[in-house]
Parts: C-alpha cells; sequence; structure tokens
C-alpha cells in the first residue's frame, strides 16, 4: 500500500503528472506541507525542510480552501490522534492527504482515546496511501465520520482489530456525504476482538461507492464489515473481497429495513457459519430493493463459492 519515495518525487513534480490520485499539481495547487514525526533528515532539500512539519494538523493548516493542495506525509511518520480536533480545526474544502511509504515505512495513525475522531465535515478531500489503527485504546466510537461530499478514501490500510481492542464502528457516512468514494483499501485484524461494523452507510445518502476493497477481519456475525442503516440510493458496492473471520460469522454486508436502492455486484464474501451459502453473506431488511449480480459466497473449507443471494427465477 501507499507509494515509493521515487515515486512520491516524480508525481509531485511541477510537470503535473497524471497518476492513479489524479493530476498532481494542476494549476494553481501546490504541496502545501510536508508531514514526519522524525523532523529534518540527511539528504532533504531546501523545499521539504522549509515546509516540513511535525504533526498533520500543522500541515493541514498550511492547505488553501478549494485549490487542490497537497500535504504530503512520509515514509516513518507515527502520530497518534487524541481528539476531535484535528481535522474539524484545520482541514480545507479540497484538501488531498497522500501518504508515502510502504509496510513498516507506512505513515501511520493511531487512535488512542474513546473519542478521537477525524472528523470531514468539507468537500472533495482526498485521503490515500495512509495506515489507520483505530486500535490505540479499546472502543473507539466515531474513528472516521463523513459529512462532507465528494470524499475519496484509497489505498490505505486499516488495522480494525487485535487480541484485545477493537473500535465500535470505523467508517461513518453520514447522509449529508454524497458521492463518498471507499475504493481500493484493506482492512484487517484479529478475530479475538469484533468491531460491530466496519463501514456504516447512514441515512439516505446518494451515490456512495465502496470497491475493490480487500477485507480480512472480524465484524459481527449478522451484521458484517459494511452495514447500510438508512435508505441510501443510487449505492454501489462492487469487486470487494469479503471475509469476516468472526465466530460463527454469516454476513459480510447488512442491509436495515429501509428502502435502499442500487447494486450489490460482483463481491466475494467467505463466511464461517456452515448453513445455506445461497441465503449467506448479504441479509436484506424489509424494503430494500437493492438489486445483486454475481456475488458469491462460501462458508466451507476447501470448496468454492455459490452464487448469493441465489438467481432470479
Amino acid at each position: 500500500m501507499g507509494i515509493s519515495l521515487q515515486d512520491a518525487q516524480q508525481i509531485f513534480s511541477n510537470a503535473g503528472l497524471r497518476t492513479q490520485f489524479g493530476i498532481v499539481l494542476p494549476p494553481g495547487a501546490r504541496v502545501a506541507a510536508y508531514v514526519r514525526s522524525t523532523g529534518q533528515q540527511p539528504g532533504d532539500d531546501t523545499f521539504l525542510t522549509t515546509n516540513l512539519c511535525s504533526t498533520l494538523a500543522q500541515g493541514l493548516a498550511r492547505a488553501r480552501a478549494g485549490l487542490g493542495d497537497f500535504v504530503v506525509v512520509l515514509p516513518g511518520h507515527v502520530e497518534n490522534v487524541a481528539d476531535a480536533t484535528t481535522f474539524s480545526a484545520a482541514l480545507v474544502a479540497g484538501t488531498r492527504i497522500i501518504g508515502v511509504g510502504r509496510g513498516t515505512a507506512m505513515p501511520t495513525f493511531t487512535w488512542t482515546q474513546t473519542t478521537s475522531q477525524w472528523a470531514i465535515a468539507v468537500n472533495d478531500v482526498q485521503i490515500a496511501g495512509i495506515r489507520i489503527s483505530p486500535i490505540g485504546i479499546n472502543g473507539v466510537v466515531l474513528p472516521i465520520n463523513i459529512t462532507g461530499t465528494d470524499v475519496s478514501i484509497t489505498a490505505c490500510e486499516f488495522v480494525v482489530s487485535t487480541t484485545a481492542i477493537a473500535p465500535s464502528n470505523v467508517i461513518t457516512i453520514a447522509a449529508t456525504a454524497l458521492r463518498t468514494d471507499i475504493s481500493g483499501n484493506k482492512f484487517r485484524g484479529l478475530a479475538a476482538s469484533v468491531p460491530t461494523t466496519i463501514i456504516t452507510v447512514a441515512g439516505a445518502v446518494t451515490d456512495v461507492s465502496i470497491s475493490d476493497n480487500e477485507f480480512n477481519a472480524p465484524a459481527v456475525a449478522l451484521t458484517g464489515h459494511i452495514t447500510v442503516t438508512g435508505a441510501a440510493l443510487g449505492l454501489k458496492i462492487f469487486r470487494n473481497f469479503m471475509y469476516n473471520t468472526a465466530a460463527v460469522s454469516q454476513n459480510c454486508i447488512s442491509l436495515a429495513a429501509a428502502a435502499s436502492d442500487g447494486q450489490i455486484s460482483d463481491n466475494r464474501f467467505c463466511v464461517l457459519f456452515n448453513g445455506v451459502a445461497s441465503t449467506l453473506g448479504i441479509s436484506f431488511g424489509v424494503g430494500s430493493i437493492v438489486k445483486c449480480n454475481q456475488n458469491y459466497c462460501s462458508d466451507q473449507a476447501q470448496l468454492s463459492g455459490i452464487l448469493s443471494p441465489g438467481p432470479v427465477t
């Protein structure tokens, strides 16, 4: 996950190269800050050192609203999220937070209070290449709360549980968070501690897309990794690989009794409850009119999955 420093040096040039994150440094945008908790290092050039911050909040404060400025979080950065003001006090619309590094060098943020939160209340924010660990304390209530529109979280790694610690939820997408995109991320955790869910789609939000993610983590057996609690419209849940490792898990996706609509297609589910696989993987509340295509569920070792839910007859 993340991108290499060599790649970053190329994509953050003034040439405005096109990358998986869009056009880097389009006209008018700039790298507002670099963030590294260990400070200046040998070999850092003048531009980096004069724009170097030790915390994300300091870096965010340098971005300009609506201009697509970048805050680049450098390899080896480690920071605790100990309050709910890091984002609410400094984040402006259009900010792009890009982490650089892989493996142990991936920038890491750890939630250390049950009320710690990244509150994304402005529009057009992009977050990529960050390791997000809401496991510094047990029972973090709302680690990431998205209320702004057109927010994207991509290519991040989430650590959602340990042997004794788990948050109650990880990402909440509010009714106002139109066109949220959660794609290409990895969610992992140990089954000893079980979050209620990992992504909650709340209220009558429109055009949420959750795609191409890998879930290898526990969640409550009947709830699963993705929970839709309201009448979401234009919902798109595509091409996710989902293994609910909680004991006797039955679902990876659940939809509440509300008139949610959209598509759930081409996902792969694995659960631990040995039942009727065609009825596992997804649960639907009364009133949901979401349509499904080519989702498969496996509930037994060494056997391939079958269509879940079953086909139209």
